[in-house]
């Protein structure tokens, strides 16, 4: 199984994909950290409070929801390039059973997932600070940015094994591409709205795109508002919320940790899935 792994890191290491994909991580984290900072409709919401806004929180969970889905695309490429370039078939003749060429592509693609997320939360704190004119506030307080942070690099890691799972069950580097591109930002974002002021709205937060997004927004908002608000956060409204949540992504009164075991959940499934199908799918 060690040799199955090391031969598993070599394909990544060796090949353009995980540094081609962490170029637009990287990009947008600092685009995102930058325009979060001078969000103009934020400043105008929150006039009201005296007190210093912590918009590089909000940056923090806009860029990792946006970046995510480089990190779901890389992690499903890992395996259906491999269909794509025909060397699936030696990669399960050296493998006994066949089914651990799965979890050695998991390990080192968890890794790639973690870095990922160090480096989109690196970067959208350096462009939040940037445009905040180096205001160290705009962090609120270290633990704040660093559960933030810290929820970012679990989202990366989550949505990549996701990726794996995914990747292993469709097999198809054209699909494994499109799929999730059209699902997250067009059929989820439609079903979101579709969903809105009906009795099925409660299933919003529990869509899988929702799901990952609200590891970070779920918990990115609340310490938002607590830390402009101070004592008046009881009295915050709920509209104030609502439409933080809906440029930064999450759901009104959802906890971040449902949305992590909603996800934990999806990403059990695609991964089980595609070990499942991978082990008895023929190849050529």
């Amino acid at each position: 199984m060690i040799g199955l792994i090391k031969a598993e890191y070599r394909k990544i290491v060796t090949t353009s994909l995980w540094w081609a994909l962490l170029i637009p991580v990287v990009v947008l984290g600092f685009a995102a950290g930058w325009l979060g900072t001078a969000f103009g409709g934020i400043i105008d919401m929150v006039e009201e409070f005296s007190a210093s806004l912590p918009l590089g929180l909000l940056s923090v969970a806009l860029s990792t929801n946006f970046g995510t889905i480089f990190a779901l695309l890389f992690g499903a490429m890992t395996f259906a390039s491999e269909f794509r370039a025909k060397t699936i078939t030696t990669t399960y003749l050296t493998a006994n059973p066949r089914s651990s060429v799965l979890w050695a592509k998991l390990i080192p693609c968890a890794g790639v997932g973690v870095l990922y997320g160090l480096a989109n939360v690196l970067f959208a704190s350096l462009g939040a600070l940037l445009g905040a004119g180096h205001d160290m506030s705009n962090f609120g307080g270290f633990s704040s940015w660093l559960s933030v942070g810290g929820a970012g690099v679990l989202s990366m890691l989550l949505w990549t094994l996701l990726g794996v799972g995914f990747g292993a069950l469709i097999a198809n580097a054209v699909l494994v591409v499109i799929v999730p591109l059209v699902y997250k930002f067009v059929v989820e974002f439609i079903l979101s709205f579709s969903l809105l002021d009906t009795p099925m709205s409660g299933i919003e937060p529990y869509l899988p795109g929702s799901a990952g997004n609200g590891i970070v927004s779920n918990l990115a908002v609340p310490l938002f508002v607590s830390a402009v608000a101070g004592p008046n956060e009881p009295n915050t409204p709920r509209t104030a919320f609502e439409l933080l949540h809906l440029f930064f992504g999450g759901s009104y009164g959802h906890p971040w940790w449902a949305s992590l075991l909603t996800f934990l959940g999806y990403t059990a499934v695609f991964v089980a899935g595609g070990w499942f199908v991978g082990a008895r799918r023929d190849v050529a």
